[in-house]
């Protein structure tokens, strides 16, 4: 059994929560994920780590309330406990010292970032930051990502003060203005939806785009097939080959976006840009 030893509510249904798992504080690195079970009748469900202390032995998570089991989560405290916390998973994220680095967050992503952003820091790289919310309500780890980032694009809703109203257009007037400052890289953990458009959007100018893809997975260790994708030709699983790809090698776009919608409803309201009601903004 894991004991939860903090609980914090980030934003409305978004919730952190800190899990005694030495062993995996010990070998977690940015980009990498759980999979835990709540009780003996729970099922896997992921979650990428938003954080950990080698020292107290906890590991950190960001969820946001969706279906029964980020609903349970949600009423857990400290000293309740989960059946099963399996990790770390996944490849680490691609961390070097790139030059500029643009990074497009929403969602649970504005946390999960978070380790990534203090790894690219720490390679000396200027960051620019450009969050996506539907409101500012829904924004959280603000002054984490301020202090991370060189600079903070607000793409919340409609435009404000300081504000742009979309991340894509934020991430176009940085990409029009890329001979005078250069984008060396852009990383996007957010919405599919985002993510493939960014990708696109970058294609042209032959800037590399890495892409947080976490299609639905079941195993976590590659036996389902549950998380496979189309890169290069080539089927992959996000759980052991990603969760970080390039995204101009990304293919059938419209598949993952399918599979992954066909939980959605429109009573699932994710922390997210909205698209025409989609679930998955």
């Amino acid at each position: 059994m894991f004991s939860i030893v903090k609980h914090q509510e980030l934003a409305p249904k978004v919730h952190r929560l800190s899990v005694q798992a030495p062993v995996i504080a010990e070998k977690a690195k940015p980009g990498q994920f759980v999979i835990l079970i709540t009780d003996d009748k729970g099922e896997r469900v992921p979650f990428t780590i938003s954080g950990w202390d080698r020292e107290a032995g906890t590991v950190d998570f960001v969820f946001i309330e969706v279906g029964a089991t980020t609903r349970k989560l949600a009423t857990l405290g400290p000293g309740d406990q989960l059946a099963h916390f399996v990790g770390p998973l996944g490849l680490p994220a691609k961390i070097d010292h790139y030059g500029h680095v643009v990074t497009l967050l929403s969602g649970y992503g504005l946390a999960a970032m978070v380790p990534i952003l203090r790894a690219l820091k720490e390679q000396d790289n200027r960051i620019t930051s450009i969050l996506q919310a539907p409101d500012q309500e829904r924004l959280f780890e603000m002054e984490t990502l301020t202090e991370l980032s060189d600079e903070l694009v607000l793409a919340v809703g409609t435009r404000g003060e300081h504000m742009t109203e979309s991340a894509t257009m934020a991430l176009r007037q940085l990409l029009g203005n890329h001979r005078r400052v250069p984008v060396d890289r852009v990383i996007a953990m957010c919405s599919i939806c985002l993510m493939r458009v960014a990708s696109e959007m970058t294609r042209p100018l032959a800037i590399k785009t890495l892409v947080h893809l976490t299609p639905v997975m079941v195993d976590g260790t590659g036996m389902c097939g549950a998380c496979r994708l189309s890169v290069k030709g080539a089927n992959r699983f996000a759980c052991v080959h990603g969760p970080e790809f390039d995204g101009h090698e990304v293919e059938g776009w419209d598949v993952l976006m399918a599979r992954r919608c066909t939980y959605a409803d429109e009573s699932i309201l994710q922390q997210g840009f909205q698209c025409r009601g989609c679930s998955q903004w």
